[in-house]
């Protein structure tokens, strides 16, 4: 193990010493249904789809994997890597709306041109049974994986792999018309799961629960990846099935009694949200040491009433685990030391609005929360650099956080360019390192990382920064009928001016009372955020675009708004 120089050979090793441990459980929508898998049959299946890939491609070429979540995805990823393919994990089509889902991979076959695409043999026969899909992919290989019998030549070993090797395309989750597949080697991968297993306090004796999609980074790497870094079981189950009910999320938590499960903030506030009293009371959360809130920015309200709704099930709010990271970061950058109570700073909202950093006294009405995303760590340089000037910030000063280390990524997959701007950044005090532009912003406290949101998402009026996602947040506890997770807030030109629109999904019909919503909407934004509402517009559920994993899609939202798509008035 000391010696791996990729996730193969740690497959293989664990696969001829622990033949028979169980590495994955996949936990079907029917609730009563485990499908298992051990690191002697995960190798198995590998070596099986490694020779069916090594009659029909070479190395180097690319996979595209479209496989709904389940055991299937982790073979043929694991196919692709003992025949050295580069796997591409992409979000499937739906068999039965091939029409309408299949644009979602147009873009990433156009930028990767991929050779091969390993599905299931229920996604083949829907793509075969469309002469016109067949053509528009004529470079493409269609092979299902699912019926494949399990056979190999003893001859034959798995590929070996340099760690600067690439190991996989990560195409970015918010990705639309231009997609951008970040390059992420063993090495990166190797480096981010130790720096994971240290961080979170994993051991062989833990497991998890994951419902993140295998096509999102912390799915993948956090979830599956890790469990086989570390050896530890892995449960997994459907982001449908969480979605359409979050009780099963806990109750999984509750059922393994997994050390640790996560997800993004949205998830924490639904749970609170949709999970019933009698539903709470027959968790038991006391063995969840480790519960990660990550992929999209920490609240401390979220933090606050998820602990107090679950306390009663035994969860504390010491498992909390903020942390941040992004894709071209392999995953992880900073995260909060398990059994550490997450470090917050009450600061001045005016001030943050100007890029300040100000301690607020107690008792300020004009304070707001920050929570910490962890230590900066020794093997990683984190900087806070203004984005325009490219000079690092002062310790008061919010700017954009620079990334350099060895869990930073390659750069993008055939954009030179991109990978240029984003990669390769500099400071005349570091000019040895290049840094990775995260365009998100933030400030470090005693070395602690506070993230406060995204350059492109800001919203910028009379001089002054606000967050859409904070904005977002006033909006959704404004009123019961507007769904946990259900706005979205962005500005729009017009004229010379940004105006504030904002989305918003309902739960539920409100007879009738759409002045007053927009009145409390209207209020609640201008109390605490002094900012004028241009638009409201009421969606029905399901209508604001979200990633795999339940993330807002901002940009696409604000995209559709300006194209006309959400003109139609709904009646509520």
């Amino acid at each position: 193990m000391d010696n791996a120089k990729s996730l193969a050979d740690i497959l293989i090793w664990r696969a001829i010493n622990q033949t028979h441990r169980l590495a994955y459980r996949f936990l079907h929508e029917a609730e009563d249904e485990e499908i298992v898998c051990s690191y002697g049959e995960l190798d198995r299946k590998a070596r099986t789809i490694a020779e069916m890939l090594q009659s029909i491609s070479k190395p180097g070429d690319r996979a595209l994997l479209l496989y709904p979540p389940g055991l299937d995805f982790i073979f043929a990823f694991f196919g692709c890597l003992y025949a050295k393919i580069i796997p591409i994990p992409a979000y499937p089509p739906h068999p039965a709306r091939l029409e309408r889902t299949l644009p979602m991979i147009r873009g990433i076959v156009t930028d990767a041109s991929p050779q091969v695409a390993l599905v299931t043999s229920v996604l083949r026969d829907a793509v075969e049974s469309k002469t016109e899909i067949i053509s528009e992919f004529p470079q493409m290989n269609w092979q299902s994986t699912d019926t494949l019998k399990e056979q190999w030549s003893e001859t034959r070993e798995p590929l070996k792999y340099h760690s600067q090797d690439l190991a996989f395309i990560q195409y970015t989750s918010g990705s639309t018309g231009d997609p951008k597949g970040v390059m992420v080697s063993h090495g990166n991968i190797l480096h981010n799961l130790g720096y994971i297993e240290g961080v979170f306090g994993l051991s062989p004796a833990c497991n998890t629960v994951f419902w993140l999609p295998p096509y999102h980074d912390m799915g993948l790497i956090g979830g599956i990846f890790q469990g086989l870094y570390s050896g530890y079981p892995v449960n997994i189950f459907s982001h449908f099935s969480f979605l359409q009910k979050p009780y099963r999320w806990l109750e999984a938590v509750s059922r393994f009694r997994a050390y640790a499960s996560g997800a993004p903030n949205f998830a924490y506030d639904l749970c609170v949200k949709k999970i019933k009293p009698e539903q709470r009371d027959s968790l038991d959360l006391s063995g969840w040491r480790v519960a990660f809130n990550g992929a999209e920015k920490v609240h401390y309200e979220t933090l606050r009433k998820f602990a107090e709704y679950f306390a009663p099930c035994g969860f504390s709010k010491r498992a909390f685990l903020p942390c941040y990271g992004l894709a071209e970061g392999t995953l992880m950058v900073t995260g909060v030391q398990h059994d550490n109570l997450p470090i917050t700073r009450n600061l001045v909202a005016s001030e943050l609005a100007q890029n300040k950093v100000r301690i607020a006294e107690n008792g300020n009405a004009d304070a707001v929360t920050a929570v910490g995303c962890g230590q900066v760590s020794t093997d990683q340089k984190i900087f806070i650099v203004n984005p325009d000037t490219g000079i690092p910030c002062a310790d008061d000063e919010i700017g954009e956080i620079w990334v350099s280390g060895k869990s930073k990524t390659n750069g993008y997959w055939n954009k030179p360019l991109e990978t240029r701007l984003a990669f390769d950044a500099y400071l005349s005090t570091h000019e040895d390192d290049s840094f990775l532009r995260t365009g998100d912003m933030g400030f470090i406290a005693d070395g602690e990382l506070f993230v406060t949101g995204r350059i492109k998402d800001l919203i910028i009026s009379a001089g002054n920064n606000h967050y859409p996602g904070d904005i977002e947040k006033t909006v959704e506890h404004c009123h019961s009928a507007i769904r946990a997770m259900g706005c979205v807030a962005f500005s729009t030109t017009r004229g010379e001016e940004e105006k504030l629109v904002i989305l918003v999904e309902l739960d539920h019909k409100l007879n009738g009372q759409t002045d007053e919503l927009m009145r409390t909407i209207n209020s609640s934004v201008a109390e605490k955020h002094e900012l004028h509402v241009f638009d409201i517009r009421f969606l029905r559920l399901g209508e604001l675009r979200r990633t795999s994993s339940g993330k807002l899609k901002r940009s696409l939202c604000r995209k559709h708004y300006e194209e006309g798509q959400f003109n139609e008035t709904i009646e509520i």
